[in-house]
């Protein structure tokens, strides 16, 4: 397997999982209030099993970032001031480089 074949299939995986996540994480919202038949209710059933799909992924760190995604702005913004990459080199400082 090369790696454009790998490439690719790993990005088809991150889009399945996202919209299986997103997909669980809207079925929930929309059918938050709905009119409950009674103890065999469909819709009940559905929503379970959609909650069960957002606690099985991850430990629900994805059904957060959904819900309130300033703290993970937040941790973003942090790190990237750590993680910038000076861009000094030896020959922006005119350094001389003998053999």
């Amino acid at each position: 397997m090369n790696t454009r074949t790998k490439r690719t299939f790993s990005v088809a995986v991150c889009i399945l999982f996202l919209f299986v996540t997103f997909a669980s994480l809207f079925y929930i919202v929309k059918e938050e209030n709905h009119h409950c038949t009674g103890e065999d209710c469909p819709i009940c059933a559905n929503i379970h099993q959609a909650e069960q799909t957002l606690r099985n992924v991850g430990n629900s760190t994805i059904t957060i970032a959904a819900i309130n995604p300033m703290p993970i702005l937040f941790a973003l913004l942090i790190t990237g001031q750590f993680l910038l990459v000076s861009d000094t080199s030896l020959v922006s400082q005119k350094v001389r480089l003998n053999d």
